[in-house]
């Protein structure tokens, strides 16, 4: 991604916070407390982002320096998703005994720590602990910031709010290798710039805590149990994640082994990915404002998965592709936003946490399946393979949308 496109979306994401500030009047201690928490959960999740998007690369280029195999540094980078995924799954519990806002502050200084921890040891072992370790502190802060931002952003502008969200999560993904180009990867210094990130990432809860919502916590439900009772949001839910990670992973290195693809694609699929997440939650949130979000997401998942499935079909174009790839992604994505959209709209305050957590399981779970059933599938057969892969995603959502709802909407 060139500098004047980053810049050029950092400018439109700042100028559709802002927007979405105009939204509220501060009028009592509550309405400050929403107006302060939007642009604060934003700015951290803008840092959660950064630090993802420069932490995977260099870890892969940090092992690759040491010699280590693709097992291992595949291994390395995966244990994160356990670790968030067994995080979550308590995060109900510890907030009710630690409190919310101690919470997140706690786990984003874990994983501030264990980002620097990692370049000091070779041990494979330790590795492992300290990545799972990550992974535990930074679900926490991805479950009750996504429970913190629903629970303060007014119903009619919900989904507004959760789009920003996923906007500037997407931009600091987006520029966070820009660590490794300024710093390298060969020194302690790019591991102790993103522990530094992840700290400011905490910043903005150490001036909202007062402002804590009253996140009702139920603590007796299971959050995967919780999330099973709406299958069309779980559902929009496996596909995101699933497809998302997959197409991340999978495409650049189709590039490479598919004859006649243009090799200019190595390069340019990913931020063309990156671009779309970034352009089209905003839109999507618009729409969801205005119309049915579940039927909007049938909408948008037969659309994303229409380009995402005939992507490998025009790797010989450079324009095509990265076109294809820019609104496949884009619009997959903004089924994350529509899931979390339409969650918000069916459980009660109580069970806020719980089902969030249970959503970030789901997706979780379906980062770590995904890729792997779709390289397997590309695997069997390099020029069908990954279409297949995305097309029965997107038919079992359709086919769950249809069931819960065809008949209404």
């Amino acid at each position: 991604m060139s500098f004047p496109t980053k810049r050029l979306s950092c400018r439109w994401a700042v100028f559709s916070v802002s927007r979405s500030l105009q939204k509220f009047s501060i009028k009592s201690p509550s309405q400050f407390a929403t107006t302060a928490g939007l642009p604060s959960i934003i700015f951290s999740s803008f840092a959660l982002g950064a630090a993802f998007g420069g932490y995977i690369p260099l870890l892969s280029l940090w092992l690759e320096v040491l010699g280590r195999s693709f097992n291992d540094i595949g291994i390395t980078n995966g244990v994160i998703g356990l670790g968030i995924i067994t995080s979550a799954y308590f995060v109900p519990r510890l907030a009710h005994k630690i409190g919310v806002t101690k919470l997140i502050i706690l786990g984003l200084m874990m994983a501030s720590v264990m980002a620097l921890l990692f370049r000091l040891t070779e041990q494979m072992y330790l590795w492992i602990i300290i990545r799972f370790l990550s992974g535990l502190g930074l679900g926490v802060h991805w479950v009750l910031s996504e429970a913190w931002l629903i629970k303060i952003a007014k119903p009619q502008f919900r989904a507004h709010a959760i789009a920003l969200y996923a906007t500037a999560m997407s931009l600091g993904f987006a520029v966070g290798p820009a660590i490794i180009w300024v710093f390298g990867y060969r020194s302690i210094e790019p591991f102790a710039v993103i522990a530094i990130v992840l700290i400011i990432g905490a910043l903005p809860f150490f001036w909202i805590r007062k402002y804590e919502p009253d996140l009702t916590l139920n603590v007796s439900k299971s959050p995967i149990r919780l999330i099973a009772k709406f299958p069309t949001i779980m559902a929009a839910c496996i596909v995101a994640g699933g497809i998302d990670l997959a197409m991340l992973s999978l495409l650049p290195a189709m590039v490479v082994r598919t004859p006649g693809a243009d090799t200019g694609l190595i390069m340019t699929l990913v931020p063309a990915m990156a671009l779309g997440t970034i352009f089209f939650q905003y839109p999507i949130a618009k729409l969801a404002d205005r119309h049915n979000p579940a039927a909007l997401s049938a909408f948008i998942a037969a659309i994303g998965i229409m380009f995402a499935s005939t992507l490998p079909f025009f790797m010989g174009s450079l324009i095509v592709a990265n076109l294809m790839a820019f609104v496949g992604a884009g619009l997959i994505y903004g089924l994350y936003t529509l899931g979390l959209t339409m969650l918000s709209q069916r459980v009660s305050a109580g069970d806020l946490v719980a089902a969030n957590a249970g959503f970030v399981i789901v997706f979780e779970i379906s980062n770590l399946v995904g890729p792997t059933a779709a390289g397997w599938m590309v695997d069997v057969n390099l020029t069908y393979g990954f279409s297949v892969f995305v097309v029965l995603l997107g038919v079992l959502y359709l086919a769950i949308f249809w069931l819960r709802h065809g008949r209404t909407q």
